[in-house]
């Protein structure tokens, strides 16, 4: 299973111990992380985020979001609040990929308080019982991620369906995922 795994920057001062054992436990159990630079951005030595340059900045969040649209599962430690990480999870549910976020006790991540989504899950965690509470999560995760379904469709219909789409500003899989949910809800 392919993971997009993420941290905060600035949480990298406090949280660092967590953050490497998220990873060695998802190295250890065998999983692809597609973000090998996990933390968001760079720390210069003095432990500051350096400044990137707009251009920088701009093909960064590009790639990141690329690893995202890749990914088959999202993870995002949140124990100290950040903006791009909030930006990366709200695409990774806009992409219906399931969410885990984990946050020490304590470190409730306070921008995400309210959210629901079927795919999303937020996890509190002590340091003694990290890897457990991620073991579980993924396992509940991993039953929510999606399959592919290809499939052929006339000219006609392809160029109604890029019309709706663009008029209700959704992709073309989630319309198609909405019509089977609406057909669904009705005959159930």
């Amino acid at each position: 299973m392919k993971i997009f795994f993420t941290v905060s920057i600035q949480g990298r001062q406090y949280f660092e111990k967590n953050y490497q054992k998220i990873t060695d436990f998802l190295e250890d159990e065998g999983y692809e992380n597609n973000n090998k630079s996990f933390l968001v951005g760079k720390i210069s030595k003095k432990g500051k985020e350096k400044i990137l340059k707009d251009s920088e900045y701009i093909h960064q969040n590009k790639q990141l979001l690329e690893k995202v649209h890749q990914a088959d599962l999202c993870i995002f430690e949140c124990s100290h609040n950040s903006l791009t990480v909030g930006l990366l999870i709200e695409k990774a549910l806009g992409l219906e990929k399931p969410v885990i976020v984990l946050h020490l006790s304590g470190h409730k991540p306070k921008f995400l308080i309210g959210l629901e989504n079927d795919k999303f899950q937020l996890v509190e965690y002590q340091e003694k019982n990290l890897t457990k509470n991620l073991r579980e999560a993924i396992t509940k995760a991993s039953v929510l991620v999606d399959k592919r379904f290809n499939f052929f469709v006339s000219s006609s219909m392809l160029a109604y369906l890029n019309n709706v789409s663009r008029k209700l500003g959704v992709t073309k899989s989630t319309f198609i995922r909405n019509l089977i949910k609406e057909y669904k809800k009705k005959n159930h």
